[in-house]
């Protein structure tokens, strides 16, 4: 049984319970009622740009996105003179967006500016080789991050190991710094480490499956006569990789292939042997005419197309420069010209089809004619050549068929201003002689120039 006076202070305490009750829902609905009201100016717990704006006005928010500075002495780099002012109008906007009527408040927002197309240029043309240099300065002091690298090495897929350190990365910086330039109101870069690729690392996976399948790259060489082909994993030993994701061979065994296969195909320059009308065989010394294969050039290509990712196909011709590619000593089509009998003979696939005599310049002096392995240059029809006499006069002579085999005047052509026992005669030679071109009849050569053309061999020879 409860006794009186336990229940008379049971009753006192009912309504004492029921007052604070009150008081605190009160106090809630006041707190509540205060806090809407507050916040119908003031933004809530929030952030816009980074910057806190928690409990201050549109005035005082714009005021501080103004004037603030994000973690300057942290984590990242705010960049000197790069600052937008804010819109307050954007701020507003920011403020009428939010949910008056929750206390749950938006954790972040983002007011944006115009940027004019002459602030970006300034950034980007001003502000971030400035910015560059910033980072090339920090990390000066620090420890340069050096990835592991798949290389190759005596024919051997080997991993390099790499070293972790402290730079900081510059192309992702950079890359931050191009894409805040275009529209954030001040560009604050993240300060980013370099990335570590260790030796297990994915990265270093996929480069080793990468270098395999260079291996197996392939590059075919059709010559005029012959196809050669060159394998990745027989023709390179060693190999590193590049910024760029391709790898760099070393090029020794094929400089060393290109060098000795063009030593034994190369006809520029070189002496030529051929069979006189006569039959006997006569050394002309090398020219003008001939060809060479351009050894840097086709190193390089094969080199890079090692590295393509495919099967490819060159052709020997499209890097080899001069005349008569592919032809080995005199061929079938030419002009032989034997000074000592003065006599040209003209060959057409093998059969002689003229045989004139003609007039040369001097065996020696200044006016002798070269002898060697040359190529008519070009034909043209009545034309004046012009040149000086040994006296140092001018002479210009009117002929109708001009084909230049040197670039210093030397060529075939007809000669009507000379008497015409001086034609195939040797011993006139001493007093009747060109300036070193080799002078045809004009009756014969438009023979001559039947049967030529341009870029064909022509041998002299004594």
């Amino acid at each position: 049984m409860i006794s009186r006076k336990e229940k008379f202070k049971k009753n006192q305490k009912s309504p004492r319970l029921k007052r604070i009750l009150i008081g605190i829902v009160l106090l809630v609905i006041g707190g509540f009622i205060g806090s809407h009201i507050y916040f119908q100016n003031h933004f809530k717990f929030t952030k816009i740009n980074d910057i806190s704006v928690s409990g201050l006005t549109v005035a005082q928010a714009t005021k501080k996105l103004n004037n603030s500075h994000i973690d300057e002495d942290g984590n990242y780099l705010v960049v000197k003179d790069s600052r937008i002012k804010v819109n307050s109008d954007d701020v507003k906007q920011l403020f009428k967006n939010r949910s008056s009527m929750s206390m749950v408040a938006v954790k972040k927002m983002s007011a944006k500016s115009d940027v004019s197309a002459k602030q970006v240029h300034y950034r980007l043309a001003t502000l971030l080789p400035k910015f560059k240099q910033r980072i090339d300065q920090i990390n000066q002091s620090k420890t340069k991050t050096v990835d592991a690298k798949v290389t190759l090495k005596n024919g051997k897929v080997v991993v390099k190991a790499g070293k972790a350190g402290n730079t900081l990365d510059k192309a992702r910086m950079v890359k931050a710094f191009k894409q805040q330039a275009k529209s954030a109101l001040l560009i604050s870069v993240k300060m980013t480490k370099d990335t570590y690729d260790d030796p297990n690392s994915s990265q270093v996976a996929k480069q080793k499956d990468h270098l395999q399948k260079v291996l197996q790259n392939s590059v075919t060489l059709k010559t005029y006569n012959k196809t050669y082909q060159f394998k990745a994993k027989n023709w390179v030993a060693n190999g590193y990789p590049t910024a760029n994701g391709d790898y760099k061979f070393d090029s020794t065994k094929i400089k060393s292939w290109v060098s000795q296969f063009a030593n034994k195909v190369d006809t520029l320059g070189k002496p030529v042997r051929i069979t006189t009308h006569q039959g006997t065989k006569v050394r002309v010394p090398g020219g003008t005419y001939g060809w060479k294969i351009n050894q840097g050039l086709l190193t390089k290509t094969i080199m890079k197309n090692l590295n393509a990712g495919k099967q490819t196909t060159l052709n020997l011709r499209q890097y080899a420069a001069g005349t008569g590619y592919g032809v080995k000593g005199a061929g079938k089509t030419y002009v032989a010209i034997d000074l000592k009998n003065l006599k040209e003979y003209i060959y057409h696939d093998g059969k002689l089809m003229v045989t004139n005599p003609v007039m040369s310049g001097t065996i020696t002096g200044g006016n002798k004619t070269p002898q060697g392995a040359y190529y008519i240059m070009y034909k043209q029809r009545n034309t004046t050549l012009k040149g000086k006499n040994d006296n140092g006069s001018k002479y210009a002579s009117k002929v109708s068929y001009w084909e230049p085999l040197t670039n210093s005047g030397v060529g075939m052509h007809d000669s009507p201003w000379q008497p015409a026992f001086v034609y195939g005669n040797p011993s006139a030679r001493a007093q009747y002689h060109s300036h070193g071109c080799l002078n045809n009849p004009p009756a014969r050569m438009p023979l001559v120039w039947k049967y030529t053309h341009t870029n064909e061999p022509v041998f002299i020879y004594y």
